[in-house]
């Protein structure tokens, strides 16, 4: 299962992000008497990918695990996270399937919980985490952290803490329709099933944005779940605010 990295419309926002293209290059036998030479071809391939790597190194705004050239120097220096083998949640209604490698959104059917990501959660001691982040999954239990990070907790005046339930504890989660009304949708977790299965990419590692108009202010962005799937979050000062784009997995 890859987690490339999401495409965003074009459509000018609060940061600059670059949208990948991929470029492939076939080589066709034509009955044409004058064919251009192996080695020139190779030569302008060559030249042609040179630029787009040029372009991507210098213009790119927009970083993850995946196409950070050299992890340790980039994205590590903001966040450390890698996509490896490990856990994600499934919620589902009973006999139906979900395929945690093509679920980015609520659905009838259910929705998938990925480390890394954020999600509005309630549990049976009555704590409801807003924007908590899903620390770890193991087979029988998920960590959450109280809110995105410490800034936002001392915004909040909340700890900074994280706290381990069992899976049997999830009772309701709840995505967001309408951000400034503050409608939500809700699901019963009573009414689904709950298992952690394996996979080889579990974590939804974040997002490391560059703000150009905020002196390239880097902010580490997690993905957080709503109706209409995920969208970005982003925090200043404690406060935390949506990106204007959405997200979409292809």
């Amino acid at each position: 299962m890859m987690f490339p990295a999401p495409i965003m419309p074009g459509k000018s926002g609060k940061a600059s992000i670059l949208e990948k293209r991929f470029y492939s290059i076939e080589i066709i036998s034509t009955p044409f008497k004058n064919k251009i030479s192996m080695e020139t071809l190779k030569l302008k391939v060559s030249i042609f990918l040179l630029c787009i790597i040029s372009a991507v190194h210098i213009n790119g705004q927009f970083k993850t695990v995946e196409d950070s050239l050299d992890y340790d120097m980039h994205y590590k220096k903001y966040y450390d996270c890698k996509y490896e083998p490990g856990y994600v949640l499934i919620i589902r209604k009973k006999g139906t399937s979900i395929d945690p490698a093509k679920s980015w959104k609520p659905s009838k059917e259910g929705f998938v919980i990925r480390m890394e990501g954020i999600y509005d959660l309630e549990f049976s001691n009555g704590k409801r985490y807003r924007s908590g982040v899903i620390k770890n999954i193991t087979k029988d239990s998920l960590t959450i952290s109280s809110t995105m990070n410490e800034n936002c907790a001392k915004y909040e005046g909340i700890p900074y803490e994280f706290f381990t339930y069992s899976l049997k504890d999830i009772r309701t989660a709840r995505f967001i329709n309408d951000r400034s009304l503050g409608i939500f949708s809700r699901k019963k977790i009573s009414d689904y099933e709950v298992f952690a299965a394996m996979v080889d990419k579990a974590k939804l590692c974040p997002a490391v944005l560059t703000f150009p108009k905020r002196n390239n202010e880097v902010k580490v962005c997690h993905y957080y779940l709503t109706a209409q799937g995920y969208d970005i979050l982003y925090e200043t000062n404690g406060f935390l605010d949506y990106m204007e784009y959405p997200v979409y997995w292809q």
